[in-house]
């Protein structure tokens, strides 16, 4: 027999559904005499699963809470990082245009470079009296043997040995300039310090400068400690000698002599050794910023007088000897 309220099967003889509670039995048979009787209330019922047993209990919120917290360090984190990663880049960026700023405005300084200290000398060279007596500090090495009468007229002086024949011009380096040398008058620093500086923080690792090279250079440019004093002359005869040195720094080569023209004071016919002891000319012309091998008849090609290289030299010599 089944249930007529909600169609569970129910056990013969029971007068009640044990599913939903309402009363069964035939519609037509009537209830005893003197009972009537009366539908039970519908008791809620349990679902059951289909094992036959009780429903499982909610999962417990442990484990989505876990995931809830993990998720929050994380994007926590990633905003951290995303923080310090931009005030890093913003900081590196800031010290890249002070950098760059600082370039830009010393190349707008050296852009008008004309190297007027080299006709300076030259000129001074040629008003100086040639007769007169000139007195070294310390002369500490033999007089070098002067040219025969009617070669020209020779002057010792404190870097470099000057001969003067006309308008010809031939200056000898003479050891007077060398690393213990202090360039700038009350400045106790020499160009020892300013090159060890050089090699150590200017150029890149496993690049020195060439010292003896650009002692004969600077020699042959400042020739006497009292003819060039001014700092901003000898700084410009400073970042054309670097310049070279830099460039040929792997290079075994001397600056023997070198040969001016009055009337042409921008060009340099440097007489060297070079190339495994075999002598040449390099000719360079500091204002038109050329380089020429083989007396002339070679040009070499070189950044190193582009603005930007000559600009970092003129900041090294500053910071270094603290020039204002």
């Amino acid at each position: 027999m089944f249930c007529q309220n909600c169609g569970s099967e129910v056990t013969e003889g029971k007068r009640f559904c044990g599913n939903c509670g309402a009363p069964v039995g035939n519609a037509n048979t009537a209830a005893p005499a003197g009972n009537a009787i009366q539908n039970a209330p519908v008791q809620p019922v349990r679902p059951v699963n289909s094992a036959g047993g009780t429903p499982p209990k909610k999962q417990s919120k442990t484990w989505l809470i876990i995931l809830i917290i993990v998720g929050a360090v994380l994007a926590l984190s990633i905003i951290a990082v995303a923080v310090v990663t931009h005030f890093v880049r913003k900081a590196a960026n800031e010290y890249r245009d002070r950098i760059e700023d600082k370039q830009y405005e010393e190349i707008e300084d050296i852009e008008d470079l004309d190297l007027d200290s080299l006709n300076e000398a030259v000129d001074a060279l040629e008003d100086l009296d040639l007769n007169a007596d000139f007195d070294l500090d310390e002369p500490d090495y033999d007089e070098p043997e002067k040219p025969a009468v009617g070669e020209g007229d020779f002057t010792q002086y404190s870097y470099a040995d000057v001969t003067t024949n006309g308008t010809d011009i031939t200056v000898v380096p003479n050891g007077g300039l060398s690393g213990s040398t202090r360039l700038f008058k009350g400045n106790d620093k020499d160009l020892n310090g300013f090159l060890d500086y050089v090699d150590s923080d200017v150029l890149e690792e496993g690049r020195v400068i060439n010292r003896e090279f650009l002692y004969g250079m600077l020699a042959c440019m400042l020739v006497d400690k009292d003819l060039i004093s001014d700092k901003d002359s000898i700084e410009r005869n400073m970042i054309m000698a670097l310049a070279m040195a830099n460039n040929f720094y792997s290079m075994d080569v001397k600056i023997n002599e070198c040969d001016l023209d009055a009337n042409n004071a921008d060009v340099y016919r440097y007489k060297v050794t070079a190339y495994g002891d075999k002598d040449d000319i390099w000719v360079v012309n500091y204002n038109e910023s050329t380089v020429f091998f083989n007396d002339g008849g070679t040009e070499y090609h070189s950044t190193m007088f582009e603005n930007q290289y000559l600009a970092m030299w003129m900041i090294a010599i500053e910071e270094y000897y603290g020039l204002n």
